[in-house]
């Protein structure tokens, strides 16, 4: 069901924590999140922040980025890299899908459609949470959605899979932390070559620093706490920082993320041999053909007399010595 109109609670206007929120964020929020036309019934849209910067004039990646972590501390949107989804946190409950029979299965729907474990298990949160706060609303025990919200509700929620920033810096949540800071000021700022690197983490999977002004670091996920960034032409480490030098780490969901971009990086490394590997054969067939075109002596085939021509003028000259010398060597043995 496509939108025609993103709704805005005129509450907002004197929204005290909205407010502490930067420019940039509100801007981030309002402007390109919630009227997102990918954005599904479940709150739900593509992150592709590269693209996202032509939606403003001076936009630039790390402004842009900057803009997003400070979402993302104050839990107004949560984000998977991997998936590339965001997740307007509080879309589901601020529109009331849930009160229309209709509109609630439109978000059982779309909730199908979302790839991300971890922002599912937030849906899930925030249809929980709906149906504690409005138990009256008919689409609990509707007929057409009675069985599908009972399916979700019953589905792992953020007390069970934590959250752990992706943009910023911060540590794993559950449901509980609703608009939470972690104490940090809003003043954080991503660099250009910060925002690289987080483009890099985006596109491959490469765990990338924290942004150098936050001081607080993850405890786990994909940010990395090792004090240097990793050259592009080193491969990943298979394991997370914490369990780099045990040889029998236990599971560990940090651990997961290195191997998967692991994995994507070998693969990226083969095919990039593989590319280079057919670059050369092009070439050497190409340098072979003008060769050839340019021989007075071979035919098209590159053949002269049924052999392969050297396209040497004075091979004739060279082979009657060769033959010469070794009669002579021969007749002297």
């Amino acid at each position: 069901m496509a939108r025609e109109y993103a709704r805005i609670r005129i509450s907002v206007a004197d929204d005290e924590d909205f407010e502490e929120l930067s420019a940039d964020a509100q801007w981030l929020y309002f402007r390109v999140l919630v009227p997102d036309p990918t954005l599904n019934q479940c709150g739900v849209a593509d992150w592709r922040p590269n693209r996202l910067t032509g939606k403003a004039g001076d936009m630039t990646l790390a402004r842009l980025l900057t803009a997003a972590a400070v979402l993302e501390r104050h839990r107004y949107a949560l984000f998977d890299l991997e998936t590339e989804e965001v997740l307007v946190r509080s879309y589901v409950r601020s529109d009331e899908l849930l009160r229309n029979p209709k509109m609630a299965a439109a978000v059982v729907k779309a909730y199908q459609s979302v790839a991300s474990k971890t922002l599912r298990a937030a849906v899930i949160s925030e249809i929980k949470r709906e149906q504690k706060e409005h138990p009256d609303f008919t689409s609990w025990t509707h007929k057409d959605t009675r069985e599908g919200l009972a399916r979700l509700v019953s589905r792992p929620d953020l007390e069970a899979v934590h959250y752990t920033n992706q943009i910023g810096c911060g540590s794993p949540i559950g449901s509980g932390a609703d608009n939470q800071s972690d104490n940090q000021s809003d003043s954080v700022r991503i660099t250009e070559t910060q925002g690289d690197q987080i483009t890099n983490r985006i596109r491959y999977g490469f765990p990338a620093p924290a942004p150098a002004p936050l001081s607080l670091q993850p405890k786990s996920g994909y940010v990395s706490t090792e004090g240097h960034q990793r050259d592009a032409a080193e491969p990943p480490a298979p394991k997370c920082p914490q369990h780099i030098d045990n040889p029998n780490p236990p599971n560990c969901r940090a651990c997961g993320d290195a191997r998967i971009a692991r994995k994507r990086w070998d693969t990226e490394q083969a095919r990039a041999e593989a590319e280079a590997a057919r670059a050369e054969r092009e070439h050497a067939a190409e340098l072979a053909r003008q060769q050839i075109a340019a021989c007075e002596l071979c035919d098209s085939d590159g053949y002269r007399g049924g052999s392969p021509c050297g396209h040497n003028p004075e091979q004739d000259e060279i082979n009657a010595r060769g033959s010469k010398l070794m009669r002579s060597m021969m007749g002297g043995s």
